[in-house]
């Protein structure tokens, strides 16, 4: 699922070159803005140590009608390696979906400041200062969040649908349920 997750991104970039989408830098390399202030979110979320494959609880799988867990390292974050893990649908579900949660602690938020072949839309998850990231010119492909959880860090969650049958909406709702959960359940873990 992570290495479909990761042949999508490829394969989505409008500039016609293959490779992995990344926001655009300013001339000077730098991102266009500054992360969010501590002060805007509810409080500080320190993802340093955690494990990804409990930032959804069983009654959150349950919510999500997801029952299967696959660890792994992501690069969702150019530069970044990232422990991630995917939760997917069990087996016989009517619709096949997974979210895959990413703990980014190299990055802060504003590494998605800039559009580049990508539209940003500025959210708010539980209160926290969240950015909706979705592929320009597309409506079916998937729809990630990307919350501010304490300076430097930020929680990804992408939820990527099997099949065309699923609207940007719902996927862009599904996420943002997705990053609430984890939210909630990451603050319990220690």
């Amino acid at each position: 699922m992570v290495a479909l997750s990761a042949l999508t991104l490829a394969g989505c970039v409008s500039t016609g070159q293959v490779g992995t989408p990344t926001p655009a830098t300013t001339t000077a390399g730098s991102k266009t803005s500054a992360t969010p202030a501590p002060s805007e979110r509810p409080k500080d979320i320190k993802l340093d140590g955690l494990d990804p494959c409990k930032a959804l609880s069983a009654n959150d799988q349950k919510q999500l009608g997801t029952v299967v867990t696959q660890p792994d390292q992501s690069d969702v974050v150019e530069g970044v390696k990232s422990p991630a893990c995917t939760f997917l649908t069990g087996p016989g579900a009517s619709k096949v979906y997974s979210y895959a949660v990413h703990l980014v602690t190299g990055k802060g938020i504003d590494y998605w400041n800039s559009s580049g072949n990508l539209d940003i839309a500025e959210k708010k998850v539980a209160g926290f200062p969240a950015k909706q990231v979705t592929f320009k010119g597309t409506s079916s492909v998937d729809c990630s969040v990307a919350v501010d959880v304490a300076d430097g860090q930020h929680v990804f969650v992408q939820f990527l649908p099997i099949g065309r049958d699923t609207t940007q909406d719902v996927m862009c709702q599904n996420a943002a349920k997705g990053a609430e959960l984890a939210l909630a359940t990451l603050q319990t873990l220690k």
